[in-house]
């Protein structure tokens, strides 16, 4: 099943890979993944929604799109490609037009600033250094691996669901901005427009 994040969003989350691929020459695959699900985190707790809407499970090193994994195999190809370097890791590099607009129309002002900032401040840190961060004992991912007993023995991916909302628990007025802006979003899905 794919979240709203490709079936609603699918051009501006393009757009925004192919942006960080340009923004951070040689991105590899773990750290895009990495960055996308900060760039959400930062935005939830900021907005309380987040920007792309991708669903995030807590794998092994973190909490994963999925659909941002499958890069690797030919999704978003419209925008992104995977090209392994000689340690087999899939650096991922922009496929369309870059300049001055770089189709970033489709983002608000704020949206660039806050992609910008996370950019800033996350884009020199290894994937190893970005994991660690996504698993602080205070983290989403660290409180579902704790809830849900997991060990990831078999092959480090699992079913269990990241909910980004929870950042905001106990804020009356961004638990009821999510809501709406979910609503929104299904609403979009439900009659493929928006």
């Amino acid at each position: 099943i794919m979240s709203l994040g490709y079936t609603v969003n699918k051009d501006k989350n393009g757009i925004l890979l192919a942006y960080m691929a340009e923004q951070i020459p040689n991105i590899n695959l773990r750290k895009l993944i990495k960055l996308i699900y900060l760039i959400d985190e930062r935005f939830t707790i900021e907005r309380g929604f987040p920007l792309t809407w991708f669903d995030y499970f807590a794998w092994q090193k973190g909490p994963v799109a999925p659909e941002v994994y499958d890069i690797k195999n030919g999704l978003f190809s419209e925008y992104v490609t995977c090209v392994r370097d000689e340690n087999g890791k899939c650096i991922i590099n922009s496929v369309i037009p870059t300049g001055d607009s770089f189709q970033m129309d489709l983002f608000s002002q704020y949206e660039i600033n806050l992609i910008d900032e996370v950019i800033s401040f996350y884009g020199n840190k290894t994937a190893d250094e970005l994991t660690d961060i996504t698993h602080l004992d205070n983290s989403l991912w660290s409180k579902a691996v704790k809830e849900n007993h997991m060990d990831f023995s078999n092959n480090g991916k699992s079913k269990v669901k990241i909910f980004l909302n929870k950042l905001n628990e106990g804020d009356v007025e961004k638990e009821e901005i999510y809501e709406d802006a979910l609503e929104y979003m299904q609403f979009c899905n439900a009659a493929s427009v928006c």
